[in-house]
């Protein structure tokens, strides 16, 4: 696995990158696509869901730390 992102700037290039990975997925569903590619697109789209939810909890643990420290 790849380190954890934990500065925001780098958070918000992997959500871009991995929101383009998935519409460029998406594009490419046709007419030949099944079941296991549908399937496939439904886990992505949990893995995206699962880190910008990971990530907005990031950023307000970091915002908490900075108000309560001032």
């Amino acid at each position: 696995m790849g380190k954890a992102r934990t500065d925001k700037l780098g958070q918000m290039n992997v959500l871009k990158s991995r929101m383009q990975l998935l519409c460029h997925t998406i594009d490419s569903l046709d007419e030949t696509s099944d079941i296991e590619d549908l399937e496939r697109l439904a886990v992505s789209l949990d893995q995206l869901k699962a880190k910008v939810l990971r990530y907005a909890k990031d950023m307000k643990e970091h915002e908490e730390s900075e108000s309560g420290s001032k």
